[in-house]
């Protein structure tokens, strides 16, 4: 099945403001980076928002044009809260660690519509995850290590340093240098995995946040729910986002995800027919996006991604994917 026809997924251009700084340690123009992306030099500015695929392409450039594979770890790097723009201090006056990410995750979707962060729990763990949605972005490991180090320096930020996480794990396959990625938190790191994103210990979500005000938050949640960036987001765009999480938990069903939107399974089904798209139209992209950024960038079985997708069994995952590809995920694989 073709994707539905949908809105260009956008991205705040915070992140891009530090790749300036980046680029001229490495001897590279920020100009030769924008050539041929669709974002200009005057777009590069915290309140700009630029395509998501457009965003990525950038990141792509930086990285074959300096030589460095870890371009998005070195722009992470200098990543503050004041990127995410009124959602920074949203997270900033929060009155734990537990509450600041649960903002992050809850309100992620007014910086940027191609990506999702999500919280998931597990014992005494919990994960702050990233997934790619969009279906017209490139495949690339860059996303990735840009949302890993950004997440490090915002959880080192909102604590005072006091915070660290346990353990960083990324879907892509182990690099040859990955004592990069071990300095980030000074923490372990596990290549190859169903997902990206930084482990914390549940118990540390009950630190309490120097910055904590109450009537700040509120009203810097009261700010950033007033500012509209172009029309409101579609229900279609809302189920896009909260896709890539609920694939992991083995909830993608229209149930659970109506429930999560606190609507009535028929209320949601008219109201995606009246976008022009179903649920199942759009659980397909998902899985599409998804399947192969994991054969693309990590080692993973096929039976593992069909699990990690939500598919009963790794022949209906084989059996969609040539559906989208008219080839096998095998032989996709090697052809990528």
């Amino acid at each position: 099945m073709p994707p539905t026809t949908t809105k260009m997924a956008m991205q705040r251009a915070a992140a891009l403001v530090p790749l300036a700084g980046v680029l001229e340690d490495h001897g590279v123009s920020l100009a030769s980076v924008l050539e041929g992306t669709g974002i200009s030099a005057a777009e590069v500015r915290p309140d700009a928002f630029v395509a998501y695929a457009d965003f990525l392409s950038v990141l792509d450039n930086a990285c074959r044009l300096t030589g460095r594979d870890d371009i998005g770890i070195l722009l992470g790097k200098r990543q503050t809260l004041a990127a995410l723009g009124p959602l920074g201090r949203v997270l900033r006056h929060a009155a734990t660690l537990g509450e600041a990410i649960g903002d992050f995750a809850a309100f992620q979707s007014h910086n940027s519509t191609g990506g999702s962060v999500y919280i998931m729990q597990a014992d005494r763990d919990v994960i702050l995850g990233y997934g790619v949605y969009d279906t017209s972005a490139p495949i690339t490991n860059q996303i990735y290590d840009l949302v890993l180090a950004v997440g490090c320096n915002l959880i080192a930020e909102l604590t005072g340093g006091q915070v660290a996480p346990e353990e960083i794990v990324m879907s892509r396959a182990a690099p040859r240098d990955p004592t990069r990625y071990m300095r980030l938190a000074r923490c372990p790191v596990r290549f190859g995995q169903h997902q990206t994103g930084v482990i914390l210990r549940a118990s540390v979500l009950d630190f309490p946040l120097p910055a904590a005000d109450r009537a700040q938050h509120d009203l810097a949640l009261a700010q950033l729910l007033s500012v509209r960036h172009g029309t409101p987001l579609p229900l279609s765009a809302h189920v896009r986002h909260l896709l890539r999480p609920f694939l992991l938990r083995g909830h993608a069903r229209m149930a659970e995800m109506a429930e999560r939107l606190g609507l009535h399974p028929r209320a949601m089904r008219r109201r995606l027919r009246a976008e022009g798209t179903t649920f199942d139209a759009i659980r397909d992209e998902v899985r599409q996006v998804a399947a192969r950024e994991l054969l693309r960038l990590g080692d993973l079985s096929i039976a593992d991604i069909a699990a990690t997708l939500d598919y009963s069994t790794p022949s209906s995952f084989v059996h969609a994917f040539r559906r989208w590809s008219g080839t096998s995920p095998g032989l996709w694989r090697k052809a990528a």
